[in-house]
């Protein structure tokens, strides 16, 4: 084993063992990077490359969005929106009922998370579910873990709508192979989506019902659209089409269209400069576009980047890529390679979160494509989707980690009621991956 090899899985191992124990996450990149320039593993230029990263432009566009939809209230809107249709539903038998408001909640945090970035949305209808919650006398820590699946299920069929798969898709790009579409997610993700949801629906009854008090004052679900000033109105309008504008960038990006007339053309930038122009149009005061953003986030999101480039810029992609080599043994069989990558990845993103699983293995998956000759977009999204299988633990992604403190749920709550979605996702992944994205 080389010196360089040794120093690369130091780095990698610290960026594990800072997940694993829970430490802040800001330190992946800050405890990680001295050490790879101290042991000469990488150059200080090479270590400040993951702040370009398309990925870590791309979370702060999304983030700025956030901060704006917050600002001027379009959140509130979103929550307001859930609770008036669960409303309607409310009354008679109450198993129907609680399916119903279930219903109502899995189609908005679906919906939401196919372009808004599914944390974010389970943090917006957290205050929607207490305030059902106060109505209906059901459990809000059952309705929130509900709210994390349905989110992490609507997330998975977009580029944008969860980390994991911008991370994916980042060590594409850092590799100079085409990146995924918009909507490539969606050929597992739909599928996923649709049956995850019958069962969470249908099987709610495995999820644990605790016998709880909403904390606080639930009753903060005023209604914006009636209370909102014509100038609030002007401004939700305008970050809405703002937003709408950046869709259509990705969404045109996503299939080539542009970059044959604009070769230069960047969505990441073109979010940039509607994000300047609503500054002008004084949509919100300079403070509150940064509202979502933290330095601990950005220093975590080019930690993750960090992790990619020692994978790529050392030779420890083709160590991990043979250990992957040896368990598949030879074989070309598309079912056999797609089975031991998924559960490799799904068994890994339980322990650590799944932007970071997705970011870490992604380049091993490049690595092991170029040695066996095959696709490695193919390859790539196995591991992608396999890290949306976030399903087990509460540390196995950003979502989890961050509703989880709004709850009284226990560890084994997430296993009891979770379990069927991990097989849901694995079926999903065998059966449509080698049909849609053949290896070979």
């Amino acid at each position: 084993m080389t010196f360089e090899v040794f120093g690369a899985i130091i780095g990698i191992l610290m960026f594990i063992l800072i997940l694993a124990f829970r430490l802040p996450n800001w330190l992946t990149y800050v405890a990680v990077a001295p050490v790879m320039v101290f042991l000469g593993v990488m150059t200080t230029s090479e270590v400040r490359e993951p702040f370009a990263s398309s990925g870590l432009q791309l979370m702060f566009v999304i983030n700025m969005f956030m901060g704006l939809f917050s600002a001027t209230g379009l959140d509130s809107i979103i929550g307001n929106t859930a609770v008036k249709y669960a409303n309607k539903v409310a009354g008679g038998n109450k198993d129907k009922e609680e399916k119903m408001l279930l219903l109502v909640l899995f189609v908005f945090g679906n919906a939401f998370s196919f372009f808004l970035a599914n944390n974010h949305v389970a943090m917006a209808l957290v205050p929607v579910v207490y305030g059902i919650a106060k109505r209906s006398g059901f459990s809000y820590s059952k309705m929130l873990l509900f709210v994390i699946y349905a989110t992490t299920l609507g997330g998975a069929c977009t580029l944008i709508g969860t980390t994991s798969n911008v991370y994916a898709n980042t060590a594409l790009l850092d590799n100079g192979i085409q990146g995924f579409g918009m909507l490539d997610f969606a050929w597992v993700g739909v599928p996923m989506m649709i049956l995850g949801g019958i069962y969470l629906i249908m099987f709610n009854k495995m999820c644990p019902s605790y016998e709880e008090t909403v904390p606080g004052d639930a009753n903060v679900l005023m209604d914006a659209e009636a209370a909102g000033s014509p100038e609030i109105k002007r401004k939700q309008h305008i970050v809405l089409a703002g937003f709408v504008v950046f869709l259509i960038g990705m969404v045109l990006d996503s299939v080539g269209f542009v970059a044959e007339i604009i070769p230069t053309f960047s969505p990441y930038y073109l979010g940039y400069a509607v994000l300047v122009v609503m500054y002008f149009l004084k949509v919100a005061k300079p403070k509150q576009f940064l509202s979502s953003m933290s330095s601990s986030l950005v220093l975590f999101c080019a930690g993750i980047n960090l992790a990619i480039a020692i994978i790529n810029k050392t030779p420890l992609g083709e160590v991990f890529s043979t250990i992957f080599v040896n368990a598949i043994g030879g074989s070309t069989n598309l079912y056999l390679i797609t089975a031991i990558l998924w559960l490799g990845t799904a068994i890994l993103t339980q322990f650590m979160n799944n932007m970071a699983c997705a970011g870490v293995l992604a380049p091993v998956g490049i690595a092991l494509a170029q040695h066996m000759g095959a696709d490695p977009r193919a390859i790539v999204m196995a591991i992608a989707m396999a890290a949306t299988s976030s399903y087990l633990t509460p540390m196995a992604s950003g979502t989890n980690q961050l509703i989880m403190p709004f709850t009284n749920l226990k560890f084994q709550d997430f296993f009891k009621y979770g379990w069927p979605l991990l097989i849901i996702n694995f079926i999903c992944c065998i059966v449509i991956l080698p049909l849609v994205f053949p290896f070979f």
